[in-house]
């Protein structure tokens, strides 16, 4: 069994994720960069408003459908056999219908999950390109630094970071 810790790791690093992919988006990326990531992140923010929507309206029939499941489970064929008595009651309907519930919240939960991660990985692919785009620039400014460096002797082995 998870730890209690791993478990709220798991449930919060994709939106953890993508909130440090956006900071790091803000820093470098232009403006038209930035507007295709806005468009982006629309369209996602789209399919988190409309699972929602659909999560709230179709709420019981999901439920419903996972009772059907959970049902038909207890009640198939058991290869173990236990005397009459000392049998336990597969069909508890608080208990199939609270199992329904959980599992419904869970798949939805798991749909936002896999929202974020794409919206992650499209943010990450956008972060990229950019940093691709910044690299020889900074590139050319570090060898520029380096070639008019004017300092004299042993201090000229030591890294400056006032330029």
């Amino acid at each position: 069994m998870a730890s209690l810790s791993q478990e709220v790791r798991e449930l919060f690093e994709p939106r953890s994720e993508l909130h440090k992919l956006r900071v790091l988006a803000a820093k470098f990326l232009n403006a038209d960069e930035w507007k295709s990531l806005k468009r982006t992140s629309e369209r996602f923010e789209k399919e988190r408003r409309a699972a929602q929507r659909s999560y709230e309206t179709e709420y019981e029939g999901r439920v419903a459908k996972v009772i059907k499941r959970l049902i038909n489970e207890a009640g198939s064929v058991r290869r173990h056999l236990t005397p009459r008595g000392l049998g336990i009651d597969g069909f508890n309907r608080d208990q199939i219908r609270r199992q329904a519930k959980l599992e419904v919240r869970a798949a939805h939960k798991s749909e936002l999950a896999q929202i974020d991660k794409r919206e992650a990985e499209a943010t990450r692919l956008c972060l990229d390109d950019a940093m691709r785009r910044g690299q020889p620039r900074e590139k050319l400014i570090g060898d520029f630094q380096t070639a008019t460096d004017r300092r004299l002797g042993q201090e000229r082995c030591t890294r400056s970071w006032s330029r």
